[in-house]
């Protein structure tokens, strides 16, 4: 039962967006996931009270800040939980980071964003001393223009490679389609060409990015496998 976090100590960089869309796509090829919204503002709870009809089949939306979300996490029984913490680096974050199996870092291309993932990670570091157990994590871009990437963040993906910070391939672009749902209801799978331009261009950027995200745990189960066989 993985546990998938979206962490950002910076808001407006797509966290929930994406924590949506990935819950989407688990929901969409059948795998039961809950949601647990962990943010005080609490987006997708008020989404899913909206548009109650529109909640995909297999998809659950709980809400629970710190001790509460982490109750929910360990209590869930479903394939998958994907967690949306709090855009911040307070203690409730902590909580929700120590439970991951695959921390995700949203970013957009800016030099303020590198440096906020990097506070992250250094507050996953921790967790990890408390928790006494390594927390994968991974950053990727997120609200990135369709068009090839600018210098820019080419520049920032190669410094935070450089580091050593592991990052995912797939970017989650900035497309209509994966914020009509907040307006709409439903999923960006219920959207056609006359609710948002492209609908179909959405539904593979996220497809891919879930791909790329299965793949990320099932390298990491590996390794914990090869740990406890050496």
């Amino acid at each position: 039962m993985p546990v998938i976090v979206f962490a950002s100590s910076k808001g407006g960089v797509g966290k929930t967006t994406s924590a949506l869309s990935l819950a989407f796509v688990l929901a969409h090829h059948g795998a039961k996931t809950t949601l647990v919204d962990a943010d005080p503002n609490a987006p997708l709870v008020r989404w899913a009270e909206r548009f109650p009809d529109g909640i995909p089949q297999g998809l659950t939306i709980k809400a629970g800040l710190g001790s509460e979300a982490a109750e929910i996490i360990d209590a869930s029984s479903d394939p998958f939980t994907v967690v949306d913490l709090e855009g911040s680096k307070n203690i409730e974050v902590s909580v929700g980071l120590g439970r991951a199996d695959l921390a995700l870092i949203p970013m957009k291309g800016s030099q303020l964003d590198a440096d906020e993932a990097a506070a992250v990670i250094k507050l996953i570091k921790r967790q990890e001393i408390v928790f006494r157990r390594r927390i994968p994590y991974r950053v990727f871009f997120s609200q990135t223009s369709p068009a090839i990437m600018d210098k820019g963040m080419r520049d920032i993906s190669a410094q935070l490679r450089d580091q050593g910070i592991p990052m995912l391939r797939t970017a989650m672009v900035d497309r209509a389609a994966f914020k009509a749902p907040f307006r709409l209801g439903g999923s960006f799978y219920d959207l056609t060409q006359a609710d948002v331009r492209n609908p179909d261009a959405a539904i593979l950027n996220a497809e891919e990015f879930a791909t790329e995200i299965r793949d990320c745990l099932v390298t990491e189960a590996n390794l914990v496998g090869e740990g406890a066989n050496a």
